[in-house]
């Protein structure tokens, strides 16, 4: 059985990112930090100072124009060492009416912006693509800028095809293997990206973006976060508050949360959409019928996995966590429901192929390396409890309201309890005072980032501004034409909706 990383925390790219989106072609910029060091870092801080920012060398990689920026792989120590980061633009449209740069996270944790960025300028409007260059990058630890990489062969761990470990451990057994595995595979990540794997949390990122700004001639940051990306923006915004020109978060994280409630809060956001899911198929043509409790009857085919896996085609088989998976997929946006539905009654037909294809897509459209990317970044920015007799407590807590999500991801972070180097993030209100207005969009039926979220965090910040779009798919901008005209017009012309504004396309 291949040691994986299990799911933590489910914040997602544009649902364009998923297979079939065209990328640019681009050479890693780097494999690993330019640093001979590979011992564990201290928490001593020299003065020794961080080298100097230079600009951007741009040259063509496909339709796109492609570059690095330096950053010190640790900033607390710039000595170690420097490490490059992938970034990418599409040059503004109109150069003589550009305005500056626009830089978009597309979320994740350990998503490739450097991938999404196709994606994002097909979403985008004709007046931000002609007024401004369209900048992503790869994160410290994705893909091309020093990437976390976990596999027993140094690449992803998700590089060979195989079962998955059961991420619901119903017996004493099972936790045990579950605990084994997830040590396992912390051990292999701090095998292979020891050098790396303390300095890729948020927090570093936002020090990161802050360069990036500086690289692209920026005299203050103009982005748009999704999902993660809006705990990347509001650590950056609260870090550096006089260098936002406009800021757009959009699918919110609150980064005030403990991580405990927000793996409660996160669950039942799912199981809400999950609810949508089962009434729809109860009145469509959906082949999957879960009778008059589809929830119990969900349940009742992932235990049967358990006991038995469905075969799916050569060595391939679908257990509990193929068929969580499968689901989780699903629940970003309802034009997935049917091939679900599909999978699902498959499934119970003796078919797993169809839940094993979902599942692959699930932990690989993120980018090559994205679920050790998302794991090392999750650890680092989530505080979790080391005492692994908590967890089953915390499971049953959470299977009150959630009886699907709630244990799978309460189980879920049970990796970043033996993860072998500790948080450099830690949950509080972020204020940003003395910044520009930060425009948070929130979706009122978001499974995986609830609406409070975003109600919070634009309450929290000096000069939030909360905009509400009446809608259940993940992250608005890419679903409401509404959302996006309010979004042009404040990173445009600083004209923000007016305070109650809902979106209801």
């Amino acid at each position: 059985m291949p040691v994986v990383a299990l799911a933590l925390f489910l914040g997602a790219c544009s649902p364009a990112g998923r297979p079939g989106a065209a990328a640019p072609t681009i050479a890693a910029a780097t494999s690993a930090p330019t640093t001979t060091t590979t011992s564990p870092p201290t928490t001593t801080t020299t003065t020794e100072p961080v080298p100097p920012v230079t600009p951007v060398q741009w040259t063509s990689c496909g339709s796109l124009q492609c570059g690095t920026v330096a950053v010190p792989l640790d900033y607390a120590d710039p000595g170690r060492g420097m490490i490059q980061i992938a970034v990418a633009r599409h040059p503004a449209d109109d150069p003589a009416e550009r305005i500056g740069s626009l830089v978009i996270n597309p979320g994740g944790p350990g998503g490739s912006g450097i991938d999404d960025l196709p994606n994002e300028l097909r979403i985008l409007t004709p007046q931000l693509v002609d007024r401004f260059d369209i900048v992503s990058f790869d994160p410290r630890g994705v893909e091309r800028s020093s990437p976390v990489l976990c596999g027993s062969n140094g690449g992803s761990s998700t590089s060979t095809p195989g079962p998955l470990p059961d991420p619901v451990p119903t017996t004493a057994a099972a936790q045990q293997a579950l605990f084994a595995n997830d040590r396992e595979y912390a051990h292999q990540c701090e095998a292979h990206s020891g050098a790396v794997l303390p300095f890729v949390g948020t927090v570093d990122t936002a020090r990161d973006l802050d360069r990036i700004r500086q690289a692209l001639g920026d005299p203050r940051l103009t982005f748009i976060g999704h999902s993660y990306g809006t705990l990347l923006g509001a650590t950056y915004a609260q870090m550096f508050p006089a260098d936002v020109r406009a800021m757009v978060l959009d699918g919110a994280i609150d980064p005030a949360m403990g991580t405990d409630q927000m793996v409660v809060e996160q669950a039942e956001g799912f199981e809400g959409v999950l609810g949508q899911f089962f009434t729809w198929c109860a009145s469509t043509g959906c082949p999957w019928r879960g009778g008059a409790d589809p929830t119990a009857a969900l349940l009742g085919l992932i235990d049967q996995s358990r006991q038995k896996p469905i075969a799916a085609g050569g060595r391939r088989t679908a257990g509990p966590g193929e068929l969580y998976d499968a689901v989780l997929d699903s629940m970003y946006s309802t034009s997935s429901w049917p091939s679900l539905a599909n999978a699902l009654a498959a499934a119970a037909a003796g078919n797993g192929a169809p839940a094993v294809s979902l599942a692959d897509s699930y932990l690989t459209f993120n980018g090559s390396n994205a679920v050790d990317a998302e794991t090392a970044i999750d650890c680092l920015d989530h505080p979790v409890s080391t005492d692994l007799s908590t967890y089953p407590d915390l499971a049953l807590q959470a299977a009150v309201d959630a009886p699907v999500f709630g244990p799978l991801f309460a189980w879920g972070i049970v990796g970043c309890a033996v993860w072998p180097v500790p948080p450099t993030r830690t949950p509080v209100p972020t204020t940003a005072v003395g910044s520009a207005p930060i425009l948070v969009t929130g979706a009122t039926g978001d499974p995986a980032t609830p609406y409070t979220w975003a109600q919070n965090l634009a309450s929290e910040l000096q000069h939030g501004v909360l905009l509400t779009w009446r809608g259940n798919d993940h992250v608005a901008y890419y679903y409401s034409a509404c959302v996006r005209a309010a979004d042009q017009a404040y990173l445009v012309q600083g004209t923000l909706p007016a305070p109650g504004t809902v979106c209801s396309d």
